[in-house]
């Protein structure tokens, strides 16, 4: 590794190349998730008119369409696309037959074309990002990437930055106070990004048998450790995505589902979802939000308590109003940004003209560091710019509430139609790009790290143009930093290529 370049380390791991068997048993699993997601559209819910259930089919199998081809082994690469458009079916079409108390004021003619838009959105944007991924690109004779041993013991350090960090934040430390507010941001977002890709490549060399066993456990204490001091803030976001890039890493190289730890999660995530909605009331914008890390234990205690005594009392007219009607509202309902799609559609261009790129002219100044313009702007200002303009909130209500509006619904606010199929040619050029960047270059290279980076920010569903840009462009710069001064050239000419890893 001192030299600047060597030949390539037998424990470089890659992307492997399913064997047809396996790639059978994929595609099964397709098939039984697909059958299962239209056939609870169209028969299992319940006081749904026809019209709002084919909606929902509509964009279900639009969605379910670049996942096909991944899982069919005619798409190459990380699923970057496919986990995207995923994300579209709860965002998009489920919300549409669970009542969402908002998609039900919106006509079935409405809801109808909303539908056929995203569905239209995703056939573009898969077409565009099939033809960059469906076959491989020649392999470069070098790669430049971390060696294994450096590469594990950064990562290693980053994710416990990361739980250091989120125990001071969420522990009032002093320390953090001597940080102005544009540095604070940028290093909380690069510490974000450093965590995906550290917690994609061990759940990857997990799934691979890469790691030893004492490096295979203090992976997992690690990551369950950032998982729960991340949600000291009562959102589960952030650790649930953490833990579906680790199960989507270990799925890939192991080739097998990892059923037990999601059944162990979803259980813990449903079980404090119930009770977050009190704690927030009990705690947001008082001194007892922050806490020690010796009282973590009792905290979760209660949020746990909190939950239990909702889902008993749920059926029951009791004294939690305040908390039941936040918590009445479902997964979906939460998750969905289709009613702001809905809004956008039937307000523009008759009642509200299109913002004709507003949004995305602030992108430039985003990108400026705040220690090179005190004044920048919020980094949600975009989505603050939406809501005014669409009379949702006025400017003061935008500095302590954000409504997402997503990537989809945004680009129809500024240009209509146009923009909406404007959106997917940009993103399915921008994520098969990323892709066959990645394609036979090793997990631990630039390349491949960038299209982790990538699939990270794909499950943002509630991500405005402006935020997505300003932190991607924040989690690039560090990786670029990370590649000139820890990665090296490495030769891999002298090796071959034997099922889609290093012989």
């Amino acid at each position: 590794m001192n030299q600047s370049m060597n030949s390539t380390p037998q424990s470089w791991s890659y992307l492997p190349s399913l064997p047809r068997k396996q790639q059978k048993q994929l595609l099964r699993v397709f098939w039984l998730i697909a059958l299962g997601l239209v056939s609870y559209e169209l028969f299992l819910v319940k006081d749904t008119h026809f019209l709002s259930k084919l909606a929902a089919v509509f964009v279900t199998v639009a969605a379910l369409c670049p996942n096909y081809l991944w899982c069919s082994g005619r798409a190459k690469g990380m699923p970057i696309f496919p986990f995207f458009a995923l994300t579209h079916i709860w965002t998009y079409g489920l919300p549409l037959v669970t009542h969402h108390p908002t998609v039900l004021t919106y006509s079935l003619e409405n809801q109808l074309f909303a539908s056929l838009t995203v569905a239209g959105f995703l056939i573009i944007g898969t077409s565009v990002w099939f033809s960059h991924v469906k076959s491989a690109p020649r392999t470069h004779k070098c790669y430049r990437a971390l060696g294994s041993g450096k590469g594990n013991k950064f990562f290693f350090f980053i994710l416990i930055v990361g739980i250091f960090f989120n125990v001071s934040f969420y522990g009032n430390w002093g320390w953090l106070s001597l940080i102005n507010g544009g540095l604070f941001t940028a290093i909380r977002a690069a510490i974000l990004g450093l965590n995906a890709l550290a917690t994609f490549v061990f759940a990857y060399q997990l799934g691979n048998k890469e790691l030893t066993r004492i490096q295979s456990i203090l992976f997992i204490l690690l990551l369950s450790a950032y998982m729960i001091t991340d949600s000291l803030g009562y959102l589960l976001v952030s650790a649930s995505s953490s833990f579906l890039l680790a199960v989507i890493a270990f799925t890939i190289s192991r080739k097998k589902v990892p059923i037990i730890p999601i059944i162990i999660v979803l259980l813990c995530i449903f079980l404090l979802h119930y009770g977050k909605g009190e704690m927030r009331q009990k705690y947001w914008g008082t001194t007892e939000y922050y806490l020690q890390p010796w009282e973590y234990p009792t905290r979760y205690a209660e949020w746990i308590g909190y939950s239990i005594h909702y889902l008993n009392s749920k059926n029951q007219d009791d004294d939690l109003s305040t908390n039941k009607t936040e918590e009445k509202q479902s997964f979906f309902e939460r998750a969905s940004v289709i009613q702001m799609l809905l809004l956008a559609q039937t307000k523009s261009p008759e009642t509200i003209p299109y913002m004709y790129g507003q949004t995305y002219s602030i992108i430039p100044e985003l990108l400026v560091p705040r220690i090179f313009n005190q004044n920048k702007i919020r980094s949600h200002e975009g989505t603050s710019l939406l809501n005014i303009h669409y009379k949702i909130q006025t400017r003061e209500q935008t500095l302590t509430t954000t409504i997402g509006w997503g990537l989809l619904a945004e680009s129809y606010a500024n240009f209509g139609l146009m923009g909406c199929g404007g959106l997917a040619i940009i993103l399915g050029g921008a994520y098969g790009k990323a892709t066959r960047w990645s394609i036979n270059a090793p997990i631990l290279s630039v390349q491949s790290l960038f299209a982790v980076m990538m699939m990270s920010f794909a499950f943002q569903s509630e991500y405005s143009a402006g935020v997505y840009v300003a932190a991607l462009f924040q989690s690039s710069t560090v990786l670029a930093c990370i590649s000139f001064v820890l990665m090296k050239k490495q030769r891999v000419s002298s090796y071959s290529f034997q099922g889609g890893r290093m012989a």
